[in-house]
């Protein structure tokens, strides 16, 4: 069962048009992918499947899958912030679901996510957070800012 997903509003919202910037790296994502991974290993949580939230949560996932030593990944289809119900893999009730994703920002994806697994056994982990969390999720960073954090993975190189 799913507890602490809600969907929160800012008091300024965050977008990358608007507000400041701050870098992630790759070290730091590899710092917050182990203080998630140990966060859930302590819970002593087993899990058969990894659900990454896209397109955010890719990285992340395949991260966490090989910490946590999880062969299965499949993908939860958001694109322009919108699920993709059409595309969505087979889930079962009888099995136990990690859903990751890069950062629980103001809460909208997850709550797509949420009202979607209802019924089924999953916790989320994020690498970072704009709130604090509790219950089933998992988080790596509590963000004390309003800055956009762009990840590796989002960072355009041009030649």
């Amino acid at each position: 069962m799913i507890v602490g997903i809600f969907h929160l509003k800012f008091k300024v919202e965050v977008t990358e048009e608007t507000a400041p910037k701050e870098y992630c790296n790759w070290e730091e994502v590899e710092l917050l992918t182990t203080l998630v991974t140990d966060k859930l290993r302590k819970s002593s949580k087993r899990y058969d499947i990894i659900l990454g939230i896209t397109n955010g949560g890719i990285i992340p996932a395949r991260l966490m899958a090989r910490e946590l030593d999880i062969n299965q990944i499949q993908f939860i289809p958001i694109r322009n912030k919108k699920l993709q119900k059409y595309e969505m893999p087979k889930l079962f009730r009888d099995k136990k679901y990690l859903i990751i994703d890069d950062i629980y920002d103001t809460g909208s994806t997850s709550f797509k996510v949420h009202n979607l697994v209802k019924g089924l056994n999953c916790d989320f982990a994020f690498l970072m957070s704009r709130y604090d969390q509790n219950g089933s999720i998992h988080v790596g960073k509590i963000l004390n800012h309003e800055k956009w954090i762009v990840f590796p993975w989002e960072r355009r190189y041009h030649k």
